[in-house]
């Protein structure tokens, strides 16, 4: 059998698996992205990984793991929205404050969770994100949310980057198109993690952390 181009420079041959200490990380399922009533919302594929991501979570507080959310906001005069207006200029009605910066009613925001604002792709980008995991020992970081071509590739780089081992959970993530979501979800399998179900997910759990 013939090896495509990936396996034949070497991609994809191994697993980082899930490590002693996981957490879950939620990127921008917030209303501007969920809602269809915004410009930027109304994509099944995100209110679908809505729902798997309310599973996880239920999942999630059974066995006691770090719940972190991110969302996007910013300022009304857009001094911090970098290029964004050029390339997504529907991300300027995100402002903080704003209803669209709410996450999605869904996911049951409890009082322990953390929520941390960031203003580019990757959650770990300026922000306090990379701290708070080291200083709650994780190891892994379990990523759920929008977009995977997007949030979701640029936080999976940077969390492989800084060392830890990175889990997309396939069925909680999301994007505007299937055949981005798609591409993405290959690419990040063969190079920066591991891309699982939520029954794997809970199979693990199961049989580690218990």
């Amino acid at each position: 059998m013939s090896l495509n181009p990936y396996q034949k420079a070497g991609y994809g041959q191994g697993n980082v698996g899930i490590g002693k200490k996981p957490a879950i990380l939620i990127v921008d399922f917030q209303k501007a992205f969920t809602s269809n009533e915004s410009p930027l919302g109304g994509s099944e594929l995100i209110t679908s990984a809505v729902q798997k991501t309310k599973e996880l979570i239920s999942l999630a507080r059974q066995e006691n793991l770090p719940i972190i959310h991110t969302v996007v906001g910013y300022r009304k005069d857009k001094k911090d929205m970098g290029l964004w207006p050029l390339k997504v200029p529907t991300l300027s009605e995100v402002t903080l404050g704003s209803k669209w910066v709410e996450i999605d009613d869904e996911l049951e925001v409890k009082e322990e969770d953390i929520i941390i604002v960031k203003k580019m792709p990757s959650a770990f980008f300026n922000t306090d994100l990379t701290n708070i995991l080291i200083s709650n020992q994780i190891d892994t970081v379990i990523i759920a949310g929008c977009t995977t071509s997007g949030c979701i590739r640029g936080t999976a780089i940077d969390s492989f980057s800084y060392g830890f081992r990175t889990i997309i959970a396939k069925e909680c993530v999301g994007d505007q198109g299937i055949e981005p979501h798609l591409a993405n979800l290959f690419d990040i399998q063969n190079r920066y993690g591991d891309i699982l179900s939520n029954n794997q997910i809970i199979s693990h759990f199961t049989k580690v952390l218990r």
